[in-house]
């Protein structure tokens, strides 16, 4: 049985939140090769928000992934999904599109697979050896994702 990590208490995210994102815009240290900023708009307020998330390439899209779709950020794009993405310091105008088909789940995973095959157990809760077809429908998948086209 593989031994996850909790998650990262809300607080502390908070407070963290500001410097990362301060280090990915000015494109400073290895976390603006890992993370970008996503500016989104918030279902309620209608204010802008940003918030550092993790992602990868596919192509001209960009994926990103929220564990149990309970993020803000996550909510909001399925309201709201004209978003700007901050990847190594350039702002890039995208259009959010949630992934919920589970055959592209399990392409996403493959790519997943790929690019950063240490972290893939922690983040999806199933095991890197599961055909991805098979993870796509498990029980224990806990992640949502979404596909990020860059609006030219």
């Amino acid at each position: 049985m593989t031994q996850t990590a909790p998650p990262t208490p809300p607080a502390i995210m908070r407070a963290a939140n500001p410097i990362i994102g301060f280090l990915v815009r000015r494109n400073i240290g290895p976390l603006s090769k890992e993370l970008m900023i996503i500016t989104h708009t918030g279902r309620k307020s209608g204010r802008q928000y940003s918030t550092p998330i993790g992602y990868v390439r596919e192509g001209d899209s960009i994926l990103a992934f929220t564990l149990g779709g309970t993020s803000q950020w996550y909510k909001n794009i399925q309201q709201n999904p004209e978003v700007t993405l901050t990847i190594q310091g350039k702002p890039i105008p995208a259009h959010a599109e949630p992934i919920n088909d589970v055959d592209e789940v399990a392409q996403v995973l493959d790519i997943y697979k790929r690019e950063q095959p240490k972290r893939y157990e922690q983040f999806f809760g199933v095991p890197l050896g599961m055909p991805s077809a098979e993870a796509a429908r498990s029980p224990n998948l806990r992640a949502r994702y979404v596909r990020f086209r860059p609006v030219r």
